[in-house]
């Protein structure tokens, strides 16, 4: 299994790490979360919603890291507030938009164009905690590192 796919088909992953390396340039980790033993019953909003089971990641999850070598724009959502606007997009936790509202904002707010710098796509990684949005020529490179 490619690391795209194991990324993509995961349902509990963190943002652990994010920066930026070089100039223009980003890079983040995404964890893979760890679904506890212990069934815990959870009250939101004063209603009961039953047991459920911690997610957590420690020195044993299993790490990405992503990187792109340059970048048009990126954003970071705290995923509580997050719409995912557009839905023209391949993948599941890695998506792949050919529209969405991020785009438009992009080509609104940038003079970027297929002209300058070149074709360019957004790309959005769902985790538990944020969603990173990165507008990118380039695709991102994907490692594994625990």
């Amino acid at each position: 299994m490619s690391n795209y796919d194991r990324i993509n088909s995961e349902r509990n992953i963190f943002l652990t790490k994010i920066f930026e390396p070089e100039e223009n340039s980003l890079e983040f980790e995404l964890t893979m979360g760890i679904v506890g033993e212990l069934e815990k019953s959870h009250k939101i909003l004063g209603v009961d919603i039953g047991p459920s089971r911690p997610v957590y990641h420690n020195e044993n999850s299993e790490i990405f890291k992503i990187t792109f070598d340059r970048y048009i724009a990126y954003s970071v959502i705290n995923e509580s507030y997050e719409s995912l606007g557009g839905t023209e997009y391949v993948g599941e936790k890695i998506r792949t938009y050919n529209k969405s509202n991020f785009l438009d904002y992009v080509k609104a707010d940038t003079f970027a164009s297929a002209d300058y710098p070149g074709e360019f796509k957004h790309y959005a990684f769902i985790s538990l905690n944020h969603i990173v949005n990165v507008v990118s020529t380039v695709e991102p490179k994907i490692e594994k590192i625990n």
